[in-house]
């Protein structure tokens, strides 16, 4: 997996989600925040289409979608916590 978000198109001639990060929201990809993390997974599979860096409602839309469904991937940090792989449990987390 971080093989490949780290090499597909993120939009025009930027490849990778570091560099979607740094083009659409100004920061490394560690520091996005879950909500910014939602929105660029809103984008796939068409980057070129929908625009994380300029959202339309429809992308908004799927951002709250897919911020609903986080809560349901298993060891996915919280907002505010970082991620651990030693201690991520194996559980899902509902809130």
């Amino acid at each position: 997996m971080e093989v490949y978000l780290n090499s597909i198109e993120m939009g025009d001639g930027i490849y990778g989600v570091d560099a979607c990060a740094e083009y659409n929201f100004g920061k490394e990809a560690d520091e996005l925040s879950r909500a910014d993390c939602a929105l660029i997974a809103a984008t796939l599979p068409n980057p070129r289409k929908f625009s994380s860096r300029y959202p339309s409602r429809y992308m908004r839309k799927r951002q709250r979608r897919i911020q609903r469904e986080m809560k349901f991937i298993p060891s996915f940090p919280k907002e505010g916590e970082d991620y651990n792989p030693e201690t991520a449990s194996g559980g899902i987390y509902v809130k």
